[in-house]
């Protein structure tokens, strides 16, 4: 073992590293993720009109989710769609 750390030394690392990712991962599965958007709540942060996200939707520059009917957006599509626009600007 390399500087004379043992075995025993390295399992008990091991182990308390394994302690630290069960807490962590615990603590990120507490969290509630963002829940979807409306059309009208997705136009809203985009500062745009439904008629607009529709439009956006249709050429397949933002794609929505689509449950039993009804048109959602993921948050973090908004935030995806927002950060690839403002990099064509560069």
């Amino acid at each position: 073992m390399p500087d004379g750390t043992s075995k025993s030394d390295l399992y008990d690392l091991l182990s308390d590293l394994r302690g630290d990712l069960k807490a962590v991962q615990e603590a990120l599965s507490d969290q509630e993720p963002e829940s979807l958007l409306t059309r009208s709540e997705a136009a809203d942060r985009l500062r745009i009109s439904t008629r607009t996200l529709d439009d956006m939707a249709d050429a397949g520059e933002i794609q929505p989710v689509r449950i039993r009917g009804r048109v959602l957006y993921a948050p973090e599509t908004l935030q995806a769609y927002i950060r690839r626009r403002a990099g064509e600007g560069r």
